[in-house]
């Protein structure tokens, strides 16, 4: 009866996802982040669709069709750029502690996702010729 109990407490506590390991994707996400900005001073110089894959909020945020004030746009977007991955890093080990994490890698690519299928709308609201 004792092992029982000491061991559904044990599960309880595993599943809960409490310790250091939850933190592991919010730590990645920081260190993912100088890497990330190299490939996106790569992928801006195959245009806006290589870019928009990797930081389709930032193409959100810049895109004309919003009409957002134009001297807020830019470091908007700088500041999404380099809080992208730490901020789904964060998501992800919070969404961890609570329903595991492969729920929360879906999440994430979810997000990211409507991201970029956003950005393309954008995209195509800018210029409805635009084949994409």
């Amino acid at each position: 009866m004792a092992t029982a109990a000491r061991s559904a407490r044990g599960n309880r506590k595993r599943k809960s996802g409490s310790g250091w390991a939850a933190w592991i994707p919010f730590v990645l996400g920081i260190v993912m982040t100088p890497f990330a900005l190299r490939a996106a001073s790569v992928l801006a110089l195959s245009g806006p669709g290589g870019l928009t894959l990797l930081y389709p909020f930032v193409q959100i945020v810049q895109n004309p069709v919003l009409h957002g004030a134009g001297g807020l746009a830019d470091p908007l977007a700088q500041g999404i750029m380099y809080l992208q991955f730490p901020v789904y890093g964060l998501l992800m080990a919070r969404i961890t502690k609570s329903k595991g994490f492969w729920v929360a890698l879906n999440v994430v690519v979810a997000i990211q996702g409507a991201g970029i299928g956003l950005a393309y709308l954008f995209a195509h609201f800018q210029n409805p010729f635009l084949r994409l």
